[in-house]
């Protein structure tokens, strides 16, 4: 990582750039320190809290399933942010009361009877989640409960419903940038570092393995057709299924064969992506490759060992290596023991956060349309960037706005001798690209 003077020299650009000090700019609320600054204004004052009654906050993750790892994340950062808003006491004079249910594999059946539980018996005011696999009948139960719903589900899909009927899903935000960036953003910058030297290819050939969710297929379907605007050929584009560890080699032989200049894949699983990063360095050829999401879980680093050096992955929902992601990094760490992943527990952190700066905007926690409004109208300087909202969804920095005061920063990580070493954007990075070993 940088040296805490090259963060700290770094940080004052970022404040003057971001406006960061806790305040309000134009009546829209802006955290410069992601929740701490917030819940002591929120409080009233004193330490108990609740002088107005409890507010229902229902937390729903995949805890005991096949993605658990990610889940634990994302239970942490919700509870990291309550437990916060409560120890300085409460939210507008109301006291938060978490209930947490685990909805397991996350698929349809499972996603289904947590949503319900949450509306119907546990009577949600308000419930957050990360992400999940077989996302899509959550929305309808919300949306028919009327009730409100904070997610980080990163979905292009969402949006389409969304626009499709605003007047029915009004209570529902995705607090990141959708999935659609992760193709066309790496496009963009691998093509650029071409471009400009930073990276040596014989050609500009591409291979595609892309996860067959519909997640990763987004993504990979998106990745291609921007790299063929900008003038690449693509060889072959295959496909392998997620959370299931796959057979590598054949799929990777086929590429080792064509050896292109960029292997592309969007396997969002740690253990896949792992397991593919050892077969790679097994024998590889020079070709820079792309793992998209799975890197950024803690997991990732422990099985891939040291064939992670040289792999370049990215998220759109990125815990920064600045000021404000090291500070909730410390505190996270002291208060689970282990340091947090780049992107669930601190995105689930900044969705609280979100919440709580609308309801102080509205100050009626339980006027849940009112609430929606005002979430409509924050700015949140939170520890994954700046959050802002278009059709309900996260704006994506520097690609969907040029500001980096509106926007969540697509970040391009590089592993560097078993370090995550941010290269884009600026001015969010942490360290410069280097050439992986088995391309020298």
């Amino acid at each position: 990582m940088a040296t805490q003077k090259s963060i700290t020299e770094r940080e004052v650009t970022r404040r003057q750039l971001l406006a960061g000090g806790a305040g309000a700019v134009g009546g829209l609320v802006v955290g410069g320190l992601a929740g701490t600054q917030l819940a002591a204004k929120s409080s009233g004052g004193g330490g108990g809290g609740g002088s107005k009654g409890n507010i229902k906050v229902v937390g729903i993750y995949p805890l005991s399933g096949s993605i658990a790892s990610d889940g634990k994340e994302m239970a942490n950062g919700v509870r990291m942010a309550v437990d916060e808003i409560n120890a300085r006491g409460g939210l507008v004079g109301y006291k938060l009361n978490y209930v947490e249910i685990d909805d397991k594999d996350s698929n349809t059946d499972q996603i289904t009877a947590a949503f319900q539980r949450a509306v119907s018996v546990e009577k949600a005011d308000v419930i957050f989640s990360g992400y999940h696999l077989g996302t899509g009948p959550e929305f309808d139960i919300v949306a028919n409960a009327g009730a409100l719903y904070y997610n980080v589900n990163t979905q292009i899909a969402w949006v389409k419903r969304y626009s499709g009927d605003p007047n029915k899903y009004w209570g529902i935000f995705q607090v990141d940038p959708t999935e659609e960036w992760y193709g066309r953003g790496f496009a963009f910058w691998v093509d650029q570092a071409v471009n400009q030297g930073l990276l040596s290819v014989k050609d500009k050939t591409t291979s595609i393995i892309s996860g067959q969710s519909a997640y990763g297929t987004v993504i990979g379907n998106g990745y291609e057709t921007k790299i063929k605007e900008l003038g690449w050929n693509v060889v072959s584009h295959d496909g392998v299924s997620e959370g299931q560890v796959p057979d590598w080699g054949p799929v990777l032989s086929k590429v080792k064969q064509l050896a292109p200049s960029v292997l592309f894949t969007s396997d969002f699983s740690p253990a896949d992506d792992a397991k593919m990063a050892q077969s790679w360095v097994a024998g590889p050829t020079k070709t820079l490759v792309y793992q998209q999401y799975g890197p950024s879980v803690p997991e990732y680093l422990n099985l891939a060992g040291p064939a992670g050096n040289g792999i370049i992955w990215a998220t759109v929902l990125g815990l920064l290596p600045d000021g404000i992601g090291n500070d909730f990094r410390k505190r996270y760490a002291a208060k689970f023991g282990v340091q947090p992943g780049w992107a669930n527990a601190g995105g689930c952190y900044d969705e609280v956060n979100v919440w709580a700066a609308a309801v102080q905007m509205a100050g009626n926690p339980t006027d849940y349309k009112a609430v929606a409004k005002a979430t409509e109208q924050v700015k949140w300087r939170g520890v994954t960037g700046s959050i802002s909202f278009e059709n309900h969804t996260g704006r994506q920095y520097p690609s969907q706005t040029p500001d980096a005061s509106l926007g969540q920063p697509h970040i391009i990580v590089q592993i560097q001798d078993g370090q995550y070493k941010v290269v884009y954007p600026e001015p969010f990075t942490s360290g410069k690209f280097v050439l992986p070993s088995w391309m020298k």
